[in-house]
Order: C-alpha cells, then structure tokens, then sequence
C-alpha cells in the first residue's frame, strides 16, 4: 500500500551535505528513506560556498530556484545566470558547477532516477 507524505515548514530537517562542506540539504523524498525512485531535495548554498565541476553518472539534476542569485556553469553551455524562478534540467552524464553564490542559494533538487 502506497503512503502519502507531508512535511510541513517547520517540520524540514536541514543536515550536511554528504560531500560538499559548508552546505546543507533537507530530503524531501529519497530511496533511503521512502523507497520511491527519485530524490528530492532542498538544497542550500551560502554566499561564498563552493562546489566543484560535477556530474551525475546515473541521474538527470532537475533543480528550480527558490531564493537567492548565483551562476551555474553547464559543459556545452557555459554560464547561466540563476535568480528566483530559475528552472534547469541538467542531463545525466552532464559535467556542471554553481558557483559566484551572491546570495544564499535555495533550490528545490530533484534527482531523476534517484541518486545511488
């Protein structure tokens, strides 16, 4: 029987990023905790964090901005300026970086299928 879930503001829990110091995540729904075959997450970045060139062996990054300005570098692409309404599909296989973080960085993240 699927279950529905619910997380209320208050109710978000904000825990460290399992690789990157300095920036926190709060899973919205994962394989870990739901079993369900996409990650969700909200993502924040502080002014001055810094993420290294990456990518995504296994899963599309689909990411919308919540709050904040900052760039994201995508290969092929080059830079994109990223302000509050901001919507980017970032396909598996993808080399990418957020980086000048102007003003604190909150993302709604969804990792498509789920990050191993």
């Amino acid at each position: 029987m699927k279950k529905h879930k619910v997380i209320q503001p208050t109710e978000t829990k904000w825990e460290p990023h399992p690789q990157l110091p300095k920036i926190e995540v709060a899973y919205l729904l994962s394989k870990r905790d739901d079993d369900i075959g996409i990650t969700s997450a909200l993502v924040h970045l502080p002014v001055g964090a810094q993420v290294e060139k990456h990518f995504h062996e296994n899963s599309d990054d689909i990411i919308y901005l919540i709050k904040g300005k900052a760039k994201m570098w995508i290969d092929g692409t080059g830079d994109i300026p990223m302000v509050p309404g901001t919507f980017l599909r970032i396909p598996k296989g993808v080399w990418h970086q957020p980086h000048d973080i102007e003003e604190d960085f909150i993302a709604y993240d969804v990792w498509y299928p789920f990050l191993v």
